[in-house]
């Protein structure tokens, strides 16, 4: 089996798009998701519900709310807002913007590429919430949200995706300021000509990885079996955007900030003035309303995980100065570059913290990490867009069930 599979599936009606389509579960915040719910009653967010989207007070059955969410589910089929396209196919998946493009292709992943080197990772997963996400694939028996990989750019899968996308979408919508088109690849050439070029390379996780762990623990526990696959989306290098993940310290400070850059000083070269950096290795400070520039006191001859700023910002600021643990603390916040300088300060000013701006990783220290089987830190990339959820389904075999109440006050 290649690195890459076409499929068949299920594809949301082009009048119901902007009603069933949404975010992924977890790039929402609770309340982003309660709005969402309670204004979209065909919204792929009522199927991909989890324990967090409980409101305060309420117990939750875990068994009991993957039956609501498979309810959901069958009244989005049964209502008819999915057109089906029996015949294995690639997808082609463009999200647009006002100022940046991608462009991927669709298609499974065999389990097996993500165990035997040709999917790297560069994050741990927590096991406990890969068996929570593995059991809501297996009692729900259908999969949408996809996993997002990265290849190295091809010249010959390019000019596929270019020929392809000179025709009429298959689907074409928007949600907010992001356009969203699909257009399907069913030339066997094309398909076998992509599947080879893929072969060639690696595939780099971008986003995903506890849905991917997810789909491998339920194909090891079924056996192996030959023909399974991830649905997941592969955009090349060159047309992603990663952001950097800011660090902000809770408020009130456990200390005062004459104290604070005093100690920073002893580790840092400390100066007034920047806001985010522009340049790797040097990080912003934002405190009590001014801005200072902060750069490592000596440079180190130091590689993969290490190297990264999000590393060297712990090691030099975060562990040694207000005692954070590589698994964070509730006094850390981790806030990505989607949300505004404006917004961050806003946070700082509010309840007297403080926030660390920082540089993303590069393409290049991203690679580096994965091949080195490292684990990046947490909250350490941030990719966007990201693919959304609800537009491509995947049936499995159907589980039986009730469909009670999942929670109770």
């Amino acid at each position: 089996m290649s690195t890459l599979e076409p499929f068949p599936a299920l594809i949301v009606r082009a009048e119901w798009a902007d009603h069933v389509v949404s975010p992924m579960h977890d790039a929402l915040s609770r309340e982003e998701r309660a709005a969402i719910l309670t204004e979209r009653p065909y919204s792929w967010l009522h199927v991909s519900r989890t324990p967090d989207d409980a409101m305060e007070g309420q117990e939750v059955d875990p068994e009991a709310l993957d039956e609501a969410n498979a309810a959901a589910l069958h009244r989005l089929l049964d209502a008819g807002l999915y057109e089906e396209f029996p015949l294995p196919a690639l997808y082609v998946y463009r999200l647009r913007s006002a100022d940046h493009e991608q462009t991927g292709i669709v298609g499974e992943v065999p389990p097996r590429a993500f165990v035997d080197g040709r999917v790297l990772g560069h994050e741990g997963v927590q096991p406990e919430r890969v068996d929570a996400l593995g059991l809501h694939l297996a009692r729900l028996g259908a999969r949408s949200t996809l996993v997002a990989l990265m290849f190295r750019e091809d010249d010959d899968i390019r000019k596929i995706v270019e020929a392809t996308t000179d025709g009429s979408p298959l689907r074409r919508f928007g949600t907010g300021d992001l356009e969203q088109s699909v257009w399907r690849i069913d030339d066997g050439d094309s398909i076998e000509r992509i599947r080879e070029r893929l072969e060639q390379q690696p595939l780099y996780i971008t986003d995903g990885h506890h849905r991917a762990m997810a789909s491998v623990e339920l194909w090891e526990r079924a056996g192996r079996p030959e023909g399974a696959g991830v649905p997941a989306v592969l955009f090349p290098e060159d047309t992603l955007r990663m952001l950097a993940f800011h660090r902000r310290i809770v408020g009130p400070l456990p200390m005062a900030v004459d104290d604070l850059l005093s100690r920073l000083r002893e580790r840092l070269t400390v100066a007034e003035g920047g806001t985010q950096p522009v340049e790797r290795g040097v990080f912003g400070l934002y405190v009590e309303g001014r801005w200072y520039r902060l750069e490592p006191a000596r440079d180190e001859a130091v590689a993969g995980v290490e190297s990264l700023d999000v590393s060297r910002l712990h090691r030099e600021v975060l562990e040694p100065i207000f005692g954070f643990g590589e698994a964070g603390d509730p006094g850390l916040e981790f806030v990505s570059d989607a949300v505004s300088l404006e917004e961050l300060t806003r946070r700082v000013d509010e309840d007297g913290g403080a926030a660390f701006t920082l540089m993303p990783p590069t393409f290049d220290q991203f690679v580096e990490v994965a091949d080195r089987h490292e684990q990046m830190p947490a909250k350490a990339t941030y990719f966007d867009p990201k693919p959304w959820s609800g537009l491509f389904l995947r049936l499995e075999e159907e589980e039986e069930g009730s469909q009670g109440s999942a929670l109770t006050s």
